[in-house]
């Protein structure tokens, strides 16, 4: 079973086609969570319309208050899923899921024995016990993929990725491994059409840079493009404090400790317009160039939280890092408290260079300032 876990807020304007797209996916045994973020455009009555026509294979549920934008959201959403998934008192079955919600009345049998004591993300939501029980059987997914609500997939993404996934899977000790596999993707306009057919060309980048040094200073593993095994679920109970954005920290996490994979195939659109929390540019187009180079005061603050990041993530994983993981992180931490000569005689030692010239010499000059 694999569930999509879609972070809405106000996205009334695409998000149908987009649960749509899902939907239409030719590996059938999919569910999607929907969490709302309070939206205010309308969102809330599309989606509750949307789980009535398809209560088999779509719940919803609507945050009490603000998450804190995207990251935190997908963030939350995981650990929402190890939460539920370790719940001791639900039968995981979706037979229990049906007798559930036969029983009980779920616009009034709200159920705060169980939830959980301080620190616990049930609590976040509005929910009634026939939703807690089909998100425990949401929770126990071989697979999780992410969705941003304004992509629209095309019908075989979630086979290839699960494919690949499982392809890795049957390596040899690779079974139990958290493992990541991350696909190309189309960028297109807000009418879908291509702006360029693949992202990782578009951007430049290179998938095949997995190693710890690289993806401290440079991600290339995008949100919408992901499925995770449910290996990854115990690495992600705890939210970190600073993060780049949530694929990032996903990246770092399947580098540690499991494997990325991809797909090199567009595997759905990427829709580019003026509500994105990210958008897409052209990597190292002159004009990109030029911008970072003005905005000096962005490319160091996008740096401070590069390193806010590889300390949240060695406190909180630290231990559990082989040697030479943990001198490469204490070695990046370090990085802001050297001298200029001192920074780029440890970028070129453990090897913190992006994947071209360009944007390694962008590097030199604002990492660490």
């Amino acid at each position: 079973m694999i569930t999509v876990l879609v972070a809405s807020y106000n996205g009334s304007r695409y998000i149908k086609q987009q649960l749509d797209s899902i939907l239409a996916q030719d590996e059938r045994d999919i569910h999607i969570l929907v969490s709302d973020d309070c939206s205010a455009d309308g969102s809330g009555e599309l989606l509750k319309e949307y789980e009535e026509r398809h209560r088999d294979r779509v719940l919803v549920l609507f945050r009490r208050k603000p998450s804190g934008g995207a990251a935190a959201h997908f963030l939350k959403l995981f650990k929402l899923m190890a939460e539920a998934d370790h719940s001791p008192e639900a039968d995981h079955s979706p037979e229990a899921e049906h007798d559930s919600e036969a029983e009980h009345d779920p616009d009034t049998d709200h159920v705060p024995q169980a939830m959980p004591g301080p620190g616990s993300l049930l609590s976040e939501y509005d929910m009634t016990e026939s939703q807690l029980a089909r998100l425990r059987y949401l929770a126990k997914a071989d697979y999780f993929m992410l969705s941003d609500q304004d992509d629209v997939w095309l019908p075989h993404k979630a086979r290839m990725l699960s494919d690949k996934m499982k392809e890795m899977e049957g390596e040899p000790g690779h079974g139990r491994l958290p493992l990541l596999v991350h696909s190309d993707l189309t960028v297109t306009d807000e009418e879908l059409r291509p702006i360029a057919d693949s992202f990782f060309r578009y951007q430049k980048i290179s998938p095949e840079r997995t190693r710890l040094s690289q993806l401290l200073v440079q991600n290339n593993v995008t949100g919408g493009a992901v499925m995770l095994s449910r290996s990854m679920l115990p690495y992600l109970k705890e939210i970190p404090g600073v993060c780049l954005m949530h694929d990032a920290w996903l990246a770092l996490i399947a580098s540690c400790f499991g494997e990325i994979g991809w797909v090199d195939r567009p595997l759905y659109y990427y829709r580019q317009h003026g509500g994105n929390t990210l958008g897409a540019e052209k990597g190292d187009s002159l004009e990109s160039v030029r911008d970072r180079v003005k905005d000096g005061n962005g490319a160091r603050e996008n740096y401070r939280k590069m390193f806010g990041q590889a300390d949240c993530f060695y406190h909180m994983f630290g231990s559990c890092l082989n040697q030479e993981q943990r001198e490469t992180l204490e070695a990046f931490i370090r990085l802001p408290r050297c001298g200029r000569l001192g920074k780029m005689g440890l970028i070129v030692k453990y090897g913190f260079t992006k994947n071209t010239l360009v944007r390694t010499l962008g590097q030199m000059l604002f990492i660490g300032d």
